[in-house]
């Protein structure tokens, strides 16, 4: 079985999941937070390289509560400090934590917090595990293009790979799969990863983030590994 290098996974489902199992929306967040340590520890030992999860997207970032946002920070904060910064296991395990997004929009204590584990994983690449926070699909595209110009490059000169180097992505290679949960009927990305998903194979599922499980996505890898990835030829 071909596995594949690069899982991305957009995690929906939280806040239907809590009201229907704890009779409180952000509660599954809390629980959401759970399963997505448990995927992250399956997908490094099942031998995926690169993990990248859509946390929080700049929409949501305007839009939700303060204090589901509150939550939000929480949780990313309390992982941050727990498993990276108070731990040695990343380290020990050569486990590259990113975040990729606009993070200077975030809370000052929590951009302090991801600077520093960014910054002590920095040098390993056995699994990068990759989490997108205040982050736009499109937002990135612009970004990108402003670095670009900056640079001063000419327009002769711009090139799929140049742009690619300029993403927030720009060390990490195009997703194989592509899993959205908390999908029925529905079918979208979500302005997720845009420039790097053109040959991404793609998955979704109607369980809720919190409910999702290893078996699940072992259900999936195997999907993947039947369906034929032509690249346009």
């Amino acid at each position: 079985m071909e596995m594949p290098k690069h899982i991305a996974i957009q995690m929906d489902g939280n806040r239907r999941w809590g009201k229907q199992h704890k009779g409180n929306a952000f509660d599954g967040h809390r629980e959401g937070a759970k399963t997505l340590e448990k995927i992250s520890d399956y997908c490094q030992k099942i031998g995926v390289k690169f993990l990248t999860v859509y946390a929080l997207s700049r929409d949501n970032l305007k839009k939700r509560s303060k204090e589901e946002l509150a939550i939000h920070f929480g949780l990313h904060k309390k992982y941050i400090k727990e498993e990276i910064l108070n731990s040695d296991r990343f380290v020990k395990e050569k486990i590259r934590f990113k975040v990729l997004g606009r993070v200077d929009e975030l809370p000052k204590d929590e951009q302090k917090i991801i600077r520093e584990a960014e910054e002590k994983t920095k040098d390993f690449s056995d699994f990068t595990f990759s989490v997108c926070l205040c982050y736009n699909g499109k937002d990135e595209i612009v970004d990108a293009v402003k670095e670009i110009i900056k640079k001063g490059y000419k327009s002769k000169d711009i090139t799929t790979d140049i742009i690619k180097q300029h993403l927030y992505t720009k060390d990490i290679p195009p997703p194989d799969m592509m899993i959205k949960t908390g999908m029925n009927p529905e079918k979208r990305i979500s302005d997720f990863l845009l420039f790097d998903s053109g040959y991404t194979e793609l998955f979704f599922t109607s369980t809720f983030w919190p409910a999702f499980t290893s078996k699940e996505l072992d259900k999936l890898i195997d999907e993947f590994n039947q369906r034929e990835r032509r690249f346009g030829k």
